[in-house]
C-alpha cells in the first residue's frame, strides 16, 4: 500500500460547505420530526459526536435507550443511519445533526479542529502511565488503518447531463499532470493548442444541451456531459484554476464512454494496466516491531514513486508513465506488527492484497466462521404486538466467538463487547474467514421486510396475518448449508397440518314437528386431544389458514374431503358439497324440508334408521294430502299451467313455507295469486268459525307504483269477493291506513320503505312481493324492510329471479324462505356463477320452492316470437365524435390492471361509456349543438316505422333515454304519424294504455325502458323496436313481453337497433352471457355493479 498523498482538494466534513449542507439537509426533515429532534438536542440527549475520516460523522444518543448514529457525506449530500431503524430521517438523526453543527461552530470559535471534540467531555480521566500511552498510540494507528481499509458507502452514479456548445470549439479533454492532478483543457478550430477554458465557459457548461456538442467526437461529447454533471454536483461549482477534486475525477472515470478523452501528461489516452500494483509489508530495518508498507509492480519493481491519481472506491496510480489499479491509500508507510493481532485489520489487509513477510505469514492461523441463523419471537409489554427477531451469526467453536451481521455500512460486528477474542501470547495470529457467512447474508433479508434493530442486536419485523406464509417462503429460500435455529413457536410453522374428517348428520329442526323441517349438519372432526373445542372452532373458522394458538404455536387444518362416493352423491343431490364444512368453525347446518330428505332416505338410513323412518312417514303423510281445489268464487278459467301454479302456491302455504313463482311475463301470475288468496281467505273464515280469536284475513301486496292499478283492476275482475284498496295516508296516519285497511292492501315499494314501521307492526296472513326483483339488492332499505315484515306466508312474483348475479336469487329467498340458502358469505362461496356444477346444485336446492315456466312450456298456443337485429353504420361527423370519445375512454384505462385502480377512474370511464352510447343514438344527447347532425339509427328507425304504418301495424319503441324519445317524437310529428309517449314522469298511464289498445291510429307508442318494463298489457301492437341496448337482457325481455303475452293473436316481431363497430355490439355480447347465467339456475341494471374491469376492457377494445 502507498502513503496517502495530500490531495489538492478533498471534500471533507470539516469544511463550511459540509456544515451548510448539513443544515440544509436537517431542514428537509418533516416538521414533527424536526420538533422532536430539537427537543432531544436541547435536553442534552446527544452524549457524544465526532468526525471520522473525510466523510463520516458518528454520534451517540440516549433517549430511554442508547442509540448509535453514523452520518455519511457523499458528493456533497448527507445521509444517516440510526440503530432505531425507524427511518433514514428520524428524530435521533436530527438531534445529532444539530449537536454536530453546534460542536463545529463552537470549535471554530475556540480555535480547535472543528468536529472532533466530544459534546460532553469525560469527567473522570484514567491515570496516565507509560503502558497506557503506548496502548493509546497503537489504538490511534490501528484506527487510522481501519478507516483506510473500510469501504466508502456506494455513491450514486453520475447521471448524464446536458452538454454545451461554443462557436469554434473543436476539442475537450481532461489531462493528468506530472504531479498527479487532473485539469480541464479545450481547443478551438482556429487555435489547435490545448489550454484551460475560461471560468465562464465552465460555469455555463451545465446549462447547455447535448446537441451543442455534435461537432465533437463521441468520447469528448461524453466527457462534456459528465463534466456538466460534476459542475452541478459540486456545492460551489468547479474552478479552472484548481485541479479537479477527487469526487469529480471518480465521476469522470465511471463514465466509460468518456475515458478516451482522459489523457496522460503527454496527451496520449491512458490505458489501465491489466495487473495491479500490490502492497507488500517488509520488516523495518532495526525495528522488529514495525513493518514497512510499499507498492510493488507485477515485475517486482518497488513503486515508491507511484502517485495516487484517482481516490477510492477504485484507486488509480501513475507509475512509470503508466496507469495502474491499486489498493486504497494507506494512512502511513509504517504498520505496527502488534496491530496484526487485531482480527478486524488482518482480513482487510488480506482483501487489499497485502503480502506479509514469510515468517510472519506462517504465524497466521485462518479460522472459518460458519453461518448460523437464530430466530425467535418477542411480545410487547402490553401484549398488543409481537415481533419476529433473527440474528445472522458467523460462529467459531475454537476459539468460541461469533459475529453478527447488521447490514451495510456496519456489516459484521463482534457479539460480545464489540471486540474479537484476545490473542493468547505465543499463539498464532488468527484470521477469521467470513466468506461463507457473507454468502448467506446475500439472501438473508430478501423479500421478508426485515429491519435492523441496533438495540435488540437483531433483525426484526412485526408479526401480522401474512407472517406465517411469508416466513415459510423465506425459510424455504435460505441457503441449504445455513444452520437454522428456531424457537418452538416458529418451529410449529414447519409441522404437518392437522387432518380433519367430514361428519354428516341430521336431526329435526327446533319447532320442526309442525313444519317438517330438518337440519342437515355437515361438520369437521379434528382428531387432536390436546386442543380444546374453542381452539378447534378457531381452526375450522380459518378455513385452512394459519391460526396462532397460545399454547400450541401456529396450527392449521387440512380438511380431508374424500367422502365416500355414496355420501358425496347424496349431498350433491341435496344441492350441497363437501366444501360446505368451511362455514365458520362450528358445524354448518343446512335447513332442508322433509320432502327433500325423504328422497335420500336409503342413503341416510345407516346414520339414524329411526329418524329415517320418521322422514318417510312424514313424507307419505304430505303426499297423501289432496290437491287444493279452486275457489268457487274465482271468476276466471285457469289454463292447465295456471292451475299447476295455484296448486304450487297452495302446497307452499299448506306446509308453512314460502317460495317464488317465476313464470315468464304475460303468463298470468296475478290471476294465479288471486286464486290462492281466495283459497287462504276461505280457510281463514273456516278457522274463525271454530275459534273466535282468529283475526280476519289480511294480505299485503307490494308492487311497483305503475302496477298498482293492475292489481286493483284484476282483483275487481277475477276476485271481487276480496276487498282491496291502495295504501293511502291522506287524512290519517300510516298506522291507521294499515290497521283499518281492507283484506288486500296494495302498497308500492317506496311506501313500504317510508312506512316500514307501520307495515311491520301488522301481523299479516300473506305478504306478496310482485316484481320481486325490486329487493334483489339485499342491503337496500326496501329489501331490509321487506324481510322485517311479519307474515305466515310469503311469496315472491317475478319473471326474472336472476338478472345479473346469483346474489339476486339469494335476496329473494332471504325474504320468501329465510335460511334456505344460508347466509350471504356461505352462498357466495358455495355457488360460484362461473361453475356449472355449482349452478346445478343451486337448482336442486331451490327446486321445491321455485316454480318457473316459460311461454314455450306453458302457452305453446301463443303466436310466434321473432327477434332480429338491424345493423347501421355511423358515418361522417357522428363517427368522428364517436371515435374521439372512444379514444378518451380508452385513455382512462391505460395502466389500470386491478379493481382498486379501476375504482379510482371508474366515474370517468362510465361517463365516457354513457357518452359513447348516446352518440350512437344521436349526437344531440351529448350536446344540443349537434341537434342538426344526422343520426344513422334515427333514420333507420323512421324508415322502418313508416313502412309499418303504411301496412297498418302498431309498434312499440323503447329507449333508455327520455331525450331520445323526445327527438323521435318531434320527427313523428313532422311525418304526421300518430303516436303516444310514456315515461317515468307520466301520471295517466292507464289512460294512455287504453287509448293505444283501442285506437289503431296511434301507430307508435314511445316508451321509457324502465318505466314500461312491467305492468303494461299492450297486445294491440305486434312489433317492438329496442332503439338502444341495455346491459340487462331481462329488462329487454320484459319490454318485448308487453306484446308477447296471453291475449296476443298476431305473430310478434322485435327489432334491436345496433350501431356497427361500437360499444353496442359489445353490450349485446354481454347480454347473451347474462341470459346464460339465468337459464342455468331457473336476471341492476346498475352499471357500476355489472361492469368489472374485464368487461370494461372488452367493451372499449
Amino acid at each position: 500500500m502507498a502513503v496517502r498523498p495530500r490531495a489538492p482538494h478533498v471534500r471533507s466534513v470539516r469544511t463550511p460547505e459540509a456544515l451548510a449542507s448539513m443544515a440544509v439537509w436537517l431542514e428537509s426533515f418533516d416538521a414533527a420530526t424536526r420538533q422532536r429532534g430539537s427537543e432531544l438536542f436541547k435536553k442534552g440527549a446527544v452524549t457524544n459526536v465526532w468526525s471520522e475520516a473525510d466523510h463520516l460523522v458518528k454520534a451517540e444518543l440516549t433517549d430511554d435507550y442508547r442509540y448509535t448514529l453514523t452520518f455519511f457525506l457523499t458528493r456533497g449530500d448527507w445521509s444517516s443511519r440510526c440503530s432505531c431503524s425507524t427511518t433514514a430521517r428520524c428524530k435521533h438523526s436530527h438531534a445529532a445533526g444539530l449537536a454536530w453543527i453546534h460542536n463545529v461552530e463552537s470549535g471554530a470559535r475556540d480555535g480547535r479542529d472543528p468536529g472532533d471534540a466530544p459534546i460532553v467531555p469525560k469527567t473522570v480521566a484514567a491515570p496516565v502511565t507509560a503502558a497506557s500511552t503506548a496502548s493509546a498510540a497503537l489504538e490511534n494507528e490501528l484506527a487510522g488503518w481501519l478507516r483506510a481499509l473500510t469501504p466508502d458507502p456506494v455513491a450514486d452514479k453520475a447521471s448524464a447531463a446536458d452538454a454545451s456548445h461554443f462557436a469554434g470549439l473543436s476539442g475537450i479533454r481532461v489531462r493528468l499532470s506530472i504531479l498527479g492532478t487532473w485539469h480541464i483543457e479545450t481547443r478551438n478550430a482556429s487555435d489547435k493548442r490545448w489550454k484551460p477554458p475560461s471560468q465562464k465557459w465552465l460555469t455555463d457548461l451545465a446549462r447547455l444541451r447535448p446537441v451543442d456538442f455534435e461537432s465533437l467526437v463521441p468520447a469528448e461529447a461524453a466527457l462534456a456531459s459528465a463534466l456538466a454533471a460534476e459542475v452541478r454536483l459540486a456545492p460551489h461549482g468547479l474552478s479552472v484554476k484548481q485541479p479537479l477534486p477527487p469526487a469529480a475525477v471518480n465521476g469522470l472515470l465511471r463514465t466509460t464512454a468518456a475515458r478516451p478523452a482522459l489523457t496522460l501528461p503527454d496527451g496520449n489516452p491512458f490505458v489501465i494496466e491489466s495487473a495491479p500494483l500490490v502492497p507488500e509489508a517488509i520488516a523495518s530495518a532495526g525495528k522488529p516491531d514495525q513493518l514497512d508498507v510499499r507498492l510493488v509492480a507485477p515485475d517486482g519493481r518497488i513503486a515508491d514513486s507511484a502517485k495516487l491519481i484517482a481516490p477510492r472506491p477504485d484507486p488509480l496510480y501513475l507509475f512509470d508513465d503508466r496507469v495502474w489499479r491499486g489498493p486504497p491509500p494507506a494512512p502511513s508507510a509504517k504498520l505496527p506488527v502488534a496491530a496484526l493481532s487485531d482480527s478486524r485489520l488482518l482480513p482487510r489487509l488480506r482483501a487489499a492484497g497485502l503480502r506479509l513477510p514469510a515468517g510472519l505469514a506462517a504465524e497466521v492461523r485462518t479460522i472459518t466462521l460458519r453461518p448460523h441463523l437464530r430466530c425467535w419471537l418477542s411480545t410487547a409489554i402490553d401484549g398488543a404486538e409481537r415481533d419476529f427477531h433473527a440474528q445472522l451469526i458467523a460462529r467459531s467453536e475454537n476459539p468460541p466467538c461469533e459475529q453478527h451481521w447488521a447490514g451495510a455500512p456496519v456489516s459484521w460486528h463482534w457479539a460480545k463487547n464489540g471486540t474479537p477474542p484476545p490473542r493468547i501470547a505465543g499463539e498464532p495470529v488468527i484470521e477469521f474467514d467470513l466468506a461463507a457467512a457473507r454468502s448467506a447474508s446475500a439472501a438473508f433479508t430478501a423479500g421478508f421486510r426485515l429491519n435492523w434493530d441496533g438495540w435488540a442486536d437483531s433483525w426484526t419485523r412485526t408479526v401480522n396475518d401474512s407472517f406465517p406464509d411469508e416466513f415459510l417462503e423465506w425459510h424455504a429460500a435460505l441457503p441449504p448449508d445455513l444452520t437454522v435455529e428456531l424457537s418452538p413457536e416458529l418451529a410449529s410453522l414447519l409441522g404437518e397440518p392437522l387432518h380433519a374428517e367430514i361428519d354428516v348428520s341430521f336431526a329435526a329442526a327446533p319447532g320442526g314437528s309442525d313444519q317438517d323441517w330438518f337440519d342437515l349438519t355437515v361438520g369437521l372432526r379434528v382428531a387432536d386431544s390436546t386442543l380444546s373445542a374453542d381452539e378447534v372452532a378457531l381452526l375450522l373458522k380459518a378455513r385452512g389458514k394459519w391460526v396462532h394458538l397460545p399454547r400450541h404455536g401456529w396450527r392449521r387444518v387440512a380438511a380431508d374431503t374424500a367422502l365416500d362416493p355414496a355420501t358425496a352423491a347424496t349431498l350433491d343431490r341435496l344441492g350441497l358439497t363437501a366444501e360446505d364444512v368451511f362455514t365458520g368453525g362450528r358445524p354448518a347446518k343446512h335447513r332442508l324440508h322433509v320432502l327433500q330428505l325423504a328422497l335420500e332416505a336409503e342413503a341416510l338410513a345407516h346414520r339414524d334408521a329411526l329418524l329415517v323412518q320418521v322422514l318417510q312417514d312424514r313424507a307419505a303423510r304430505i303426499a297423501a294430502l289432496p290437491p287444493a281445489t279452486l275457489p268457487a268464487n274465482l271468476r276466471a278459467t285457469l289454463r292447465p299451467y295456471q292451475l299447476e301454479g295455484y296448486q304450487f302456491l297452495s302446497h307452499l302455504s299448506a306446509q308453512g313455507f314460502g317460495g317464488i313463482l317465476a313464470d315468464d311475463m304475460g303468463l298470468g301470475k296475478t290471476v294465479q295469486t288471486l286464486a290462492w288468496l281466495l283459497h287462504l281467505s276461505a280457510r281463514s273464515r273456516e278457522r274463525q268459525r271454530v275459534d273466535a280469536d282468529v283475526q280476519p284475513f289480511r294480505a299485503l301486496i307490494v308492487c311497483p307504483k305503475s302496477v298498482t292499478h293492475g292489481w286493483l283492476a284484476e282483483t275487481a275482475r277475477f276476485a271481487p269477493d276480496l276487498g282491496i284498496a291502495a295504501f293511502n295516508t291522506d287524512g290519517k296516519s300510516a298506522t291507521a291506513a294499515v290497521t283499518k285497511g281492507p283484506q288486500l292492501l296494495v302498497a308500492n315499494y317506496t311506501q313500504l320503505r317510508l312506512h316500514a314501521a307501520a307495515f311491520r307492526a301488522q301481523a299479516w296472513d300473506v305478504v306478496v312481493l310482485d316484481e320481486g326483483q325490486f329487493i334483489k339488492n339485499p342491503g337496500s332499505q326496501v329489501a331490509v324492510s321487506a324481510r322485517s315484515l311479519r307474515a305466515k306466508h310469503r311469496v315472491v312474483l317475478t319473471g326474472t329471479p336472476i338478472e345479473n348475479r346469483l346474489a339476486d336469487l339469494w335476496s329473494l329467498f332471504a325474504f320468501a324462505q329465510p335460511g334456505l340458502l344460508g347466509d350471504q358469505a356461505t352462498f357466495r362461496r358455495q355457488y360460484n356463477e362461473t361453475d356449472p356444477q355449482a349452478l346445478a346444485r343451486l337448482h336442486r336446492r331451490v327446486r321445491h320452492f321455485l316454480l318457473r315456466r316459460t311461454k314455450a312450456q306453458a302457452a305453446p298456443d301463443l303466436p310466434s316470437r321473432t327477434e332480429d337485429e338491424i345493423i347501421v353504420e355511423l358515418e361522417g361527423e357522428q363517427r368522428r365524435l364517436y371515435d374521439a370519445e372512444l379514444k378518451r375512454a380508452r385513455s382512462h384505462l391505460l395502466g389500470v390492471e386491478t379493481t382498486k385502480a379501476l375504482d379510482a377512474v371508474r366515474f370517468h370511464v362510465l361517463a365516457s361509456l354513457l357518452r359513447l352510447r348516446q352518440i350512437c343514438c344521436h349526437p344531440a344527447l351529448v350536446d344540443p349543438v349537434h341537434a342538426e347532425l344526422p343520426s344513422a339509427k334515427l333514420e333507420a328507425l323512421l324508415e322502418r316505422v313508416e313502412e309499418l304504418a303504411e301496412e297498418g301495424h302498431q309498434v312499440l319503441v323503447f329507449s333508455q333515454f327520455v331525450g331520445m324519445l323526445e327527438i323521435i317524437r318531434d320527427r313523428l310529428v313532422g311525418a304526421g304519424i300518430g303516436h303516444l309517449m310514456l315515461t317515468g314522469a307520466t301520471e295517466n298511464r292507464s289512460d294512455l294504455v287504453n287509448t293505444f289498445q283501442t285506437d289503431p291510429t296511434k301507430t307508435v307508442f314511445l316508451l321509457s325502458l324502465k318505466a314500461a318494463g312491467f305492468g303494461l298489457n299492450l297486445t294491440a301492437a305486434s312489433y317492438a323496436i329496442l332503439y338502444d341496448p341495455w346491459w340487462n337482457p331481462a329488462a329487454e325481455a320484459q319490454a318485448i313481453d308487453r306484446i308477447h303475452r296471453i291475449g296476443q293473436t298476431k305473430p310478434v316481431i322485435a327489432y334491436r337497433l345496433l350501431a356497427e363497430h361500437t360499444v353496442e355490439e359489445k353490450i349485446r355480447l354481454l347480454q347473451r352471457e347474462k341470459a346464460a347465467l339465468a337459464s342455468a339456475v331457473v336476471q341492476e341494471e346498475s352499471l357500476a355493479t355489472v361492469m368489472d374491469l374485464d368487461s370494461l376492457k372488452r367493451i372499449l377494445a
